[in-house]
């Protein structure tokens, strides 16, 4: 009986291939034998055009002739053996985002001559639980850059006037581990769209760079249980936009505009099993603390962009995120607006107490020069030595920046630390918490308070610093630095603060990048002229040494 049977069974599947039918063992075919596609793009100058499905793959419309897609019909035959199909909407010239339309219908335009700019693809059905459509775009100017997209996500543009040339789609089994992932993609001041989508807290948009994002899609990928994910924006002068859903965009193009916060909720059967976090990076305050399914995360009232953004889903109820991608949150609150008093949280413990060892010397050294004694002082001296003398004046504390010292000592500096270590960690958090921009002659106020200044500001307010912490041997100095270590070389003006410890002269200043790569070269604390990174600085037209 089971000879025959297996006779029987290769006689049906040679009839079968003699006849051009495909079988297909429901719900464990692979996906490249299990469904096909077939259609038709309307491309410029060209008319309809069939397309091609190989491997799995359909491919529409053209490559290398610059000419734009204007309508697309896509067939779908299902032999998955699940139910469901796909459908499919189209972005056009002038008119925007046209209605859903199922497979076999046409979507775009027809005799008007407009481009085709973005697409959104999805399944349908018991077929999406188990297969994600991904298909991927050809874009005028940026070709291939733009990865492959998935499951209702944006591929292409919109707002950049770019034309779709090719498109392809295809379909991918899912697999049984029921995890599903959050994507997202951010447009970018002067930068434009990212071409590759981002995932599971890896950072979209830019740091330490001053630029705003100005419009984000999210999408949520694996399809094992129902819902989907839903966000909404706040947007410099209009507020808060309506919610979106499903890789739709949030914010503005071409219209220059900043996103100030952010908001990100699951829906359906997809809340009941995974939280959503997110964290952004906001102008002047850099990362904040993490926010969840639908809590406000950016600032509102204070005018301030958002630069990046982290995403991730985490297993309901689960623990809030940490470190991730090795980021730690500068400030603990998600989100900050005109009645919040922003703290900024200290530099992390570890990082502290590694340039506190590293320094520890250079500590010793400047805490040997305090006087048993000591007290605050309100004074100091500026010393102007641009020209070929030098020029020496008495600057006193204004109440503002003394306010400003108080404040801040009382919010980061820990009661066992010494003066010199205080004075110290001043300049590591100057490093890296203040934007280079133009700030104001009450130094600390500037650098503490408002984050912002140059070389004045952020070496004015380390100066204040060592007079509230005590030292009465610091000064302040307006003179140049030199582009060479050993000789003048394009000089430009410059602010420094130097220490005298036992009759020995001492450069001790900050800059102020966000990225220090290890090297520590803009942290002169207490560092002898004579020494590799500190030779640049000159008085009286002469390069120290």
């Amino acid at each position: 009986m089971k000879t025959a049977i297996n006779r029987l069974t290769a006689t049906l599947l040679a009839g079968a291939v003699m006849l051009g039918i495909a079988f297909v063992t429901p719900k464990t075919a692979d996906a490249a034998i299990s469904y096909s596609m077939s259609g038709t793009a309307h491309v410029q100058d060209l008319g309809d055009q069939n397309g091609s499905f190989s491997n799995g793959t359909l491919v529409l419309g053209t490559t290398g002739q610059s000419k734009r897609l204007e309508r697309v019909t896509i067939n779908f035959t299902n032999n998955t053996g699940y139910e469901g199909s796909l459908r499919y909407k189209v972005h056009v010239q002038n008119i925007g985002w046209m209605d859903w339309v199922d497979a076999g219908s046409s979507a775009g335009t027809s005799g008007k001559a407009l481009r085709l700019e973005g697409i959104k693809i999805e399944l349908t059905g018991e077929l999406a639980k188990h297969y994600s459509v991904q298909y991927h775009v050809h874009i005028q100017d940026y070709g291939d850059a733009q990865e492959w997209v998935s499951d209702g996500a944006l591929a292409g543009t919109t707002g950049e006037s770019k034309r779709l040339e090719n498109l392809s789609i295809r379909l991918v089994p899912l697999s049984d581990d029921g995890t599903e992932k959050v994507s997202y993609r951010v447009q970018r001041q002067n930068k434009g769209w990212e071409t590759k989508w981002l995932s599971d807290g890896e950072v979209s948009g830019t740091t330490g760079e001053s630029l705003r994002l100005e419009t984000i899609t999210v999408t949520v990928t694996g399809n094992h249980v129902s819902g989907g994910i839903t966000y909404r924006t706040h947007v410099q002068d209009y507020g808060w936009q309506d919610w979106v859903s499903n890789g739709d965009i949030s914010g503005t193009v071409g219209e220059s505009k900043r996103l100030e916060a952010i908001e990100i909720k699951l829906t359906g059967d997809l809340a009941d099993k995974y939280d959503v976090y997110y964290r952004v990076h906001a102008q002047d305050f850099g990362w904040l603390g993490w926010a969840k399914n639908g809590e406000t995360s950016g600032t509102s009232g204070l005018a301030k962009r958002l630069e990046a953004i982290q995403i991730v889903l985490v297993t309901k109820n689960g623990p809030k995120p940490g470190d991730v991608k090795g980021i730690e949150s500068i400030c603990e609150e998600a989100a900050y607006d005109e009645s919040t008093v922003y703290v900024p949280k200290v530099l992390p413990d570890n990082y502290v107490n590694k340039f506190l060892n590293t320094k520890k010397s250079n500590i010793e050294l400047l805490n040997s020069s305090l006087k048993e004694d000591a007290q605050p002082v309100r004074t100091y001296t500026f010393i102007d030595c641009v020209s070929a003398n030098e020029h020496e004046s008495t600057a006193t504390i204004s109440d503002a920046d003394w306010a400003a010292c108080e404040e801040f000592a009382k919010n980061n500096f820990d009661e066992k630390w010494t003066p010199g270590e205080c004075l110290l960690y001043t300049m590591y958090w100057i490093h890296y918490n203040v934007r280079y921009t133009t700030g104001s002659s009450n130094y600390a106020v500037s650098v503490f308070r408002d984050r912002v200044g140059q070389c004045a500001q952020y070496n004015g307010a380390i100066v204040e610093m060592a007079c509230y912490l005590g030292f009465d041997n610091v000064r302040f100095i307006k003179g140049m630095r030199s582009r060479s270590a050993t000789a003048l070389s394009n000089p430009f003006s410059h602010y420094w603060a130097e220490v005298t410890i036992d009759g020995v002269n001492y450069c001790l200043e900050t800059g102020n990048t966000a990225d220090d790569s290890g090297s520590f070269v803009w942290y002169y604390f207490v560092q002898p002229y004579s020494t590799t990174q500190a030779k640049k600085f000159v008085k009286c037209g002469l390069v120290l040494k």
